[in-house]
């Protein structure tokens, strides 16, 4: 299934002339979602999100007039072309193979990787700077750098090594995962930690990696993915399980806290790493 999209953009300063973008729209054979800066996960205005908009005011009216052509269908009718306009919407284009997901997941994948939302820079800052964020990669890096797997170049004992924060191409970006591996394919680890206290900042890094991960394989289809999750004792909660979920779709989902599990995949890309391509 293919979602198309819009991206809506406001420009502050026209001498400066630097679009931000605040909002996406997605339209799907099955429904049609869209979400922008300043509303609440209802679609609702709150107006403390509001307090970067130099003028408020108008930014609402744009959006009531945004939403409401969305509800009648007019897409092409808010496309503006006028350089010169404030607040214009454009077309940002397709994604593609969306497997069962619905509009709104599409939309929110999107606008959590396109849109500089407040509230998502400061959870994505936030979990940057946490002790629980970095533990579970800086532990995985130390595993592979023990089996001599990471290395920028290749080596004798690896010859397509792992390599951190590497560029990757997708249909739509240019990503740097935590890590990847190349042998024939791409091979892309991204890892999650759910022991995070804060559960809005796992559906929001889980959506950001379900995203990089089809926008890498709608650039290279044989690439294979995989989540490097380490669970909590309470699997339960809704966060988690909609994280589970969402990475479910578009990875292979690696527990870290199992023996099995985690010498497996390292077994794995060792054999990556040493094997001809």
């Amino acid at each position: 299934m293919t979602a198309r999209y819009w991206v809506a953009k406001y420009i502050e300063d026209p001498l400066r002339n630097e679009p931000r973008n605040v909002g996406v729209i997605v339209r799907m054979p099955q429904g049609v979602a869209a979400r922008f800066a300043g509303e609440n996960e209802e679609g609702v205005i709150d107006r403390r999100k509001l307090q970067r908009f130099k003028y408020a005011d108008i930014y609402t009216q744009w959006l009531d007039y945004w939403r409401g052509q969305i509800e009648r269908g007019r897409f092409d009718d808010i496309v503006v072309t006028d350089s010169a306009a404030n607040y214009y919407v454009v077309l940002g284009g397709e994604v593609a193979d969306t497997g069962n997901d619905t509009a709104d997941m599409v939309c929110n994948f999107l606008f959590s990787f396109l849109v500089s939302d407040g509230s998502m820079l400061q959870a994505f800052e936030l979990a940057e700077h946490t002790a629980a964020e970095l533990e579970l990669p800086t532990e995985v890096s130390k595993a592979f750098a023990e089996m001599d797997l990471l290395s920028e170049t290749p080596t004798l004992s690896a010859r397509h090594p792992i390599q951190r924060n590497a560029p990757i191409r997708g249909g739509h970006a240019v990503h740097k995962p935590s890590f990847s591996q190349s042998n024939g394919r791409q091979y892309i680890y991204e890892t999650i930690d759910f022991n995070i206290k804060r559960p809005k900042s796992i559906k929001e890094r889980s959506g950001w990696m379900a995203y990089m991960f089809k926008d890498i394989k709608q650039e290279n289809p044989s690439t294979e993915t995989f989540s490097i999750v380490r669970p909590t004792a309470d699997e339960g909660s809704e966060a988690t399980e909609y994280a589970t979920a969402v990475l479910g779709g578009d990875s292979k989902v690696i527990d870290w806290r199992d023996d099995a599990q985690r010498k497996e995949f390292l077994n794995e890309r060792q054999r990556v790493a040493e094997s001809f391509a």
